[in-house]
């Protein structure tokens, strides 16, 4: 295999998947690639003698009527045997074309072809490792080769030709160090795909080239090096507050907006004004708004004003690259000055460079490893953060568990990569930075260090809506006595004297193993006391576990004053266990630097060894910490930073115990715990509020109302033209499930039937969407419209990239698709609700809040359940209208909405312009296809 060797590119479309069972082929593509040039090309139609799939039809467009005309397989067989002999046969997605071609050939008498066969999927996931997606259409269109016609095999053969040629040379610019250490990895890759590498390989030696300025080697890896960021400009610039200061500041056909501008003057004044700097602010900035360049360019102008920095968080990390990647390039070219922003993410989203490097010399079975690590080698080459998310993996592949960052307080200065090591650097230029940009969960963990490091930063919570329900999730702790149990042996067995494959045979004779069986004693000794805690807290809570059991498991709520007794019973032991935790710290620090003092003395194995001891206690001791935080829980409550609940999961045989805790009302919690850090917060979304008198939001976000300056804004949408809301009125009762179910489902096909539109269906729970979701395939034919499903049809963002391909798709989500997802113009024109999204009262949280707000004399629907449904409801709505150019209808079939008191209360939170119909179904859809036909559809008929 080398540059001179013809490169037989096929694509193939079928009428299934296997030969055997009676599939064949319909369509061969070939084009042959040459020394980087497409040299010649071949397609043809094949009559497959029998019946092609309605669903292979709609793919394809390849009618029975098409391939009737087309000469059968054995008539082409000998042109397609003598095209691909002497060739390697390429194909994306070898593993299903190449066996098909050979079986089809094998099927009419001639030989299996005795040639190499390799993979573009593969060799796209290795040199384009932060690509979204590996669909063919998908590559093309990341690297703009032209594909007008998908799933056409002449088609799909030419771009599969340009891909390869793509990829060759990328290869053959990537380091002689890389492309060592990617075949030194000796990876199984599909067919004789990783041949590639090693003829990479032998080019690049053949003609070696320098290394390129913005890389490096360290320690045998290549990496990229990173910008250095210095002082920032200390001048003072003067904020433009007018229309015409700001038209001079913004770029050519920027779209000007009234309340953008509005709320950019919002903002600066609030915190330049002495009277309210210190007041915190809520702008509650509907979609269409531009909120995110309304606070950011004030909050610019301020930092430079106070030399200040500003602390941005967001909802999910998304938002996060959505903020850098799309907000700040644009803030950049409106400013005077430079500015800089920074996304700034847990440890674990970072990868740890001498785990890796360890890695790389474990042998590894698993493919998908084996693939990763050639992933990983040439992303280094790209990558200036170390962020693993750029690398979009779905389902954290197992593999990440040994690579990620524990970090900074597992870094020592004799870690051989602690120079370059991705969080360090992070945390270096932090410095240099105006903008941190964080997620909710971030923020809430890491407060005190955003705050006091930076010296009392500037905080804007955009999406602040989601704020409260972060820091219950993040004050949720949980240990496991068995897991901690679990891990000690696992850390015995490695500094056990007598196992002669064990860390402390490794290092005998030297003063290291002295340490290492002094620890091994503490671990004895922590293991027997671990034991005596979980028999202690298991019989101590014995009465309350009840009778029998119906489950494996049963969950109880412990009363707090239940928990400090217990703590302070057994006060002595934990102290005894927190001295030996800090010892293992301690020792575990002094190991590290003696280990890696003497780094040229161990052989691969010993370091993989070292590496599982010092994950294991890095895991042992945060599982502890975890403990302390449960144990700490009382003080915080005691102190008014935090309400909390505590429970116990104990086994039917009573042997397996867990003990958790949990913020049930952030009250105290994030005024004290996490805005007093910062200068006095801005808040924003597009939707924060139930109402205009309700208290909710306020409690959500622990603020006092009197002390808080407060601004809505306009939708400037035409709800009046853009938009119909229908609500049902003949509803099944909501409890009766199965009856319930039945109706959504007649609905969902009626009005599908009836309207061909991209439609969004919003469910409470993934199991009412398949309770649903086989009624809807069974009767809408696939060719007719594709029916896209949470937790059916793949990720979240596979499900929205399917459904935004599609003209007339129809998607049904919960949870996360109530917000968050933008689908403008015709890419969603029909919204249904199938049920109000009130949360399930089963929840053991859920209940517990209730009895605490019933306790504290108020009622929980309409303090908590009622505000948060109307919430979900205005976000959901929020999905249909993005742009001034979007229009659609929405549907509520949940008859609640008109036929119960708080449906009004609901109601008069919607926009006062939005059009409302209240009706039967066949009423509803009647005046919905009036509705459609008034409207200019872009590709969609009624």
């Amino acid at each position: 295999m080398d540059a001179n060797t013809i490169y037989a590119v096929v694509d193939i479309e079928t009428t299934g998947t296997n030969v055997a069972e009676g599939n064949r082929m319909i369509q061969f593509g070939c084009v042959l690639v040459q020394n980087g040039k497409i040299i010649n090309h071949f397609n043809t139609d094949v009559n497959p003698q029998t019946s092609i799939p309605q669903s292979i039809q709609a793919l394809t467009g390849i009618t029975e009527a098409q391939v009737k005309r087309a000469p059968l397989f054995d008539d082409v067989a000998g042109t397609i045997y003598s095209l691909l002999s002497d060739t390697v046969f390429v194909a994306h997605n070898v593993n299903f074309d190449f066996p098909f071609v050979n079986a089809e050939l094998e099927r009419v008498g001639y030989p299996k072809l005795d040639i190499q066969a390799i993979d573009t999927v593969t060799l796209s996931q290795i040199l384009l490792p932060t690509v979204p997606s590996y669909r063919l259409h998908d590559l093309t269109s990341y690297l703009s080769i032209e594909h007008d016609h998908p799933h056409t095999a002449n088609d799909d053969a030419l771009v599969t030709g340009e891909l390869l040629i793509v990829l060759f040379k990328r290869m053959l610019e990537l380091p002689i160090v890389t492309l060592q250490q990617m075949v030194a990895e000796d990876a199984d890759l599909p067919q004789a795909t990783s041949e590639v590498f090693k003829w990479g390989l032998e080019e690049v030696r053949k003609n070696p080239r320098s290394l390129p300025d913005y890389l490096y080697v360290s320690h045998g890896i290549a990496l990229r090096k990173t910008p250095v960021l210095t002082a920032t400009d200390d001048r003072e610039y003067t904020y433009p507050r007018t229309k015409k200061n700001k038209l001079k500041r913004f770029p050519k056909h920027f779209e000007w907006r009234a309340d953008q501008a509005k709320m950019m003057n919002l903002v600066y004044r609030q915190y330049t004004d002495t009277e309210t700097a210190n007041q915190p602010l809520i702008v509650e900035a509907p979609t269409g708004t531009g909120k995110t360049l309304g606070y950011a360019l004030p909050m610019a102008y301020l930092a430079q004003k106070f030399d200040k920095q500003v602390v941005i968080a967001t909802d999910t990390v998304l938002l996060q690259n959505q903020l850098v990647n799309q907000t700040m390039p644009l803030l950049e070219k409106m400013l005077p000055f430079e500015t800089h922003a920074e996304v700034v993410k847990g440890n674990a989203h970072y990868l740890d460079l001498s785990r890796f490097k360890v890695s790389l010399s474990q042998a590894d079975h698993s493919k998908q490893t084996q693939l990763i690590k050639l992933r990983l080698l040439v992303w280094l080459t790209q990558t200036a953060t170390g962020d693993l998310d750029e690398l979009h993996f779905k389902n954290e592949p197992p593999y990440l568990d040994s690579v990620y960052h524990h970090g900074m307080a597992d870094l020592t200065d004799t870690d051989p990569f602690y120079e370059d090591d991705f969080l360090r650097r992070l945390y270096k230029r932090l410095k240099y930075t105006r903008f941190i940009i964080v997620n909710h969960a971030f923020l809430i963990r890491h407060a005190d260090l955003l705050g006091d490091d930076f010296h009392q930063p500037y905080l804007v919570v955009d999406e602040a809506q989601h704020l409260a329900d972060y820091a219950l999730k993040t004050q949720r702790q949980k240990f496991d006595f068995q897991v901690s149990l679990a891990t000690i042996r696992r850390l015995m067995e490695l500094l056990d004297p007598e196992n002669e494959y064990g860390l402390t045979a490794a290092t005998e004779g030297l003063t290291l193993n002295d340490d290492l069986n002094t620890f091994y004693r503490w671990l004895i000794e922590f293991s027997r006391q671990l034991h005596a805690l979980s028999d202690y807290l298991i019989n101590h809570f014995k009465p309350q576990f009840g009778g029998k059991f119906t489950k494996p498991y049963k969950e109880i709520v412990i009363t707090e004053a239940d928990w400090v007794g217990f703590l302070k019973q057994r006060e002595g032991l934990f102290e005894q266990l927190d001295i030996l935790v800090g010892k293992f710290q301690d020792e575990l620090a002094k190991i590290t630097d003696s280990f890696y003092q003497q780094s040229n003395r161990w052989l691969k194995s010993d370091e993989e060894l070292f590496m599982r001891f010092s994950h294991a206690v890095n895991a042992l001791t945060d599982a502890w910490q975890t403990l302390s935080a449960i144990r700490q829980a009382p003080q915080h409550e005691e102190a008014g930073t935090g309400s909390y609940l505590y429970w116990l999961t104990i086994s039917n045989d009573l042997t397996h115990i867990m003990v958790a805790s949990n913020l049930m009302t952030v009250e105290g919690f994030l005024s004290q715990q996490i805005y007093s850090h910062f200068q006095a917060p801005m808040f924003t979304g597009a939707t924060l509020f139930s109402s205009n008198r309700s208290q909710y939001l306020y409690d959500q976000l622990d603020l006092d109302r009197s002390a808080v300056k407060m601004r809505r804004l306009k939708s400037d949408f035409n709800f009046e033209t853009q938009a119909k809301m229908y609500i049902s009125n003949d509803a099944p009762d909501i409890k009766e499930e199965d009856q319930y179910n039945q109706y959504v489902s007649q609905t969902l096909i009626k009005t599908l039937s009836k309207v061909n539109r991209p439609t969004l269906v919003l469910f409470n729970s993934l199991a009412a969407i398949e309770a649903v979701y086989g009624k809807l395939t069974s009767a809408i034919h696939p060719k007719e419209r594709l029916i896209l499903a949470q937790g059916i049809s793949g990720s979240k963002e596979k499900l929205i990239k399917r459904f935004m391909d599609e003209d007339n798709a129809v998607l049904l989500g919960a949870a996360s698709f109530w917000e968050g997802i933008d689908l403008p113009q015709d890419k969603l024109q029909l919204l249904i609700i199938a049920r109000l999204p009130f949360d399930s009262p089963d929840q053991l949280e859920t209940k517990v809040q209730y009895e605490r707000m019933k306790a504290k004399g108020k009622n929980p629907f309409y303090n908590l359940s009622l505000p948060k449904a109307t919430l979900r409801l205005r976000q959901g709505i929020g999905r249909l209208i993005r742009t001034r150019q979007d229009y659609g209808a929405v549907i509520v079939l949940d008859s609640r909405l008109v036929t119960r008191h708080y449906g009004q209360t609901i109601l008069k939170t919607l926009p006062t312009s939005l059009p409302t119909m209240t009706g039967t179904v066949p009423q509803l859809l009647s005046d919905m296809t009036k509705f459609f036909k008034n409207h200019k559809s872009i590709g969609h008929g009624s």
